[in-house]
């Protein structure tokens, strides 16, 4: 009997193994004015990790990211930033730039969870600008030491400033089928940080968080978006290591699967999303090396250039930095709430720009 019932449970313990959930946070850009720029982030250790963060896109006219089209941004932009402003939507301190208040892992929160009021939202959502004290004529007003009078006043976010969202998910991995299902807990909307003297873009902030709803309404709000995030900025004395980063016990399994699996389907990461390519093309990139000589000399044709020689260079797993996905976007404009179906994931290492680049993509 005791044989018999460890035999019942023998798969159902198999297949438990073959899925796993991890919390991770990470931002999307959604607007054409922003890209995620990689850096080195701990160059006082034996390994580099890199690490994105946002910059300023006016140079490219790509992005390594899907942008939102103006109808969708304008459907969350008004019924988000509205309906907090107005007291409609319940939302969080996100503190932003001072002691992270925000989601963490099973639930918890780092800092303190704090309701935000009226007040609060209008100064989060706002700018600080300054003009010259003017009277009726049209005259500058100056102090005693002859110096310009500025009156200060809050300039509310627009539209164009909304430049992205960052969201605080649950991601459960099946890593026999190689998909990712996302569970959306918390998203904050993010707007521009300006430089208030040089007006440039310096990074973004969150005005506030908001919890996630289930949806009783689905908008779709996008097709076939192609967002990214780091998996491995791992912040080992920071509170918020759940940050761009995913646990090597949940991430490593599914990119040795995803890169060693003989019977895996592999297709070309770019719309319409379609194209099959061949383990080779989807592993590996062609290189090139010097020619050398038996007296181990560079070898020149005769025209005088250095004779290069072609190869395959396969990619390794430890060079995977970050994760694609193709999503189809949903919201629910009565309770503000968002959901993802993911399609396709894609595996991305650094190119020499130092931006993200898809390897292959595995479709669902």
């Amino acid at each position: 009997m005791k044989k018999l019932l460890f035999l019942l449970m023998f798969p159902i313990i198999c297949f438990s193994q073959k899925k796993k959930t991890a919390f991770i946070s990470y931002f999307v850009p959604i607007s054409k004015d922003v890209k995620k720029k990689y850096y080195v982030s701990n160059r006082n250790v034996d390994y580099y990790k890199y690490c994105s963060r946002i910059a300023d896109n006016k140079y490219s006219l790509t992005n390594n990211s899907s942008i939102l089209n103006s109808d969708s941004k304008k459907i969350l932009f008004n019924n988000i930033f509205n309906k907090a402003k107005n007291g409609e939507l319940v939302v969080y301190q996100h503190n932003d730039g001072l002691d992270f208040y925000g989601p963490a892992p099973e639930g918890n929160w780092i800092g303190e969870k704090k309701i935000s009021n009226k007040n609060e939202i209008k100064q989060a959502i706002s700018y600080e600008k300054s003009r010259d004290s003017i009277d009726n004529e049209g005259f500058t007003f100056y102090d005693d030491n002859g110096d310009n009078i500025f009156i200060y006043f809050l300039d509310e976010c627009k539209i164009d400033d909304f430049i992205g969202i960052k969201f605080y998910e649950e991601w459960t991995f099946d890593y026999k089928n190689l998909t990712i299902d996302k569970k959306i807990l918390y998203y904050a909307p993010a707007i521009k940080a300006i430089n208030p003297i040089t007006l440039e873009l310096v990074g973004l902030r969150c005005p506030f968080i908001v919890e996630n709803k289930n949806l009783k309404i689905k908008q779709i709000i996008a097709t076939d978006f192609y967002t990214n995030t780091d998996i491995f900025c791992n912040r080992e004395t920071n509170d918020s290591w759940f940050k761009d980063n995913l646990e090597p016990s949940v991430k490593f399994p599914f990119i040795k699967e995803a890169m060693t699996n003989e019977n895996n389907s592999f297709y070309e990461c770019s719309p319409p999303y379609n194209k099959k390519i061949s383990n080779v093309e989807a592993l590996s990139i062609e290189a090139f090396r010097d020619s050398i000589s038996d007296d181990d000399e560079p070898v020149f044709d005769k025209n005088g250039e250095e004779i290069k020689i072609k190869f395959l260079e396969y990619y390794l797993q430890d060079e995977i930095n970050s994760l694609g996905f193709i999503e189809n976007w949903f919201f629910d404009d009565r309770t503000s709430s968002f959901s993802k179906d993911v399609s396709g994931i894609s595996l991305e290492v650094l190119n020499y720009e130092g931006e993200s680049e898809p390897i292959f993509l595995l479709k669902k």
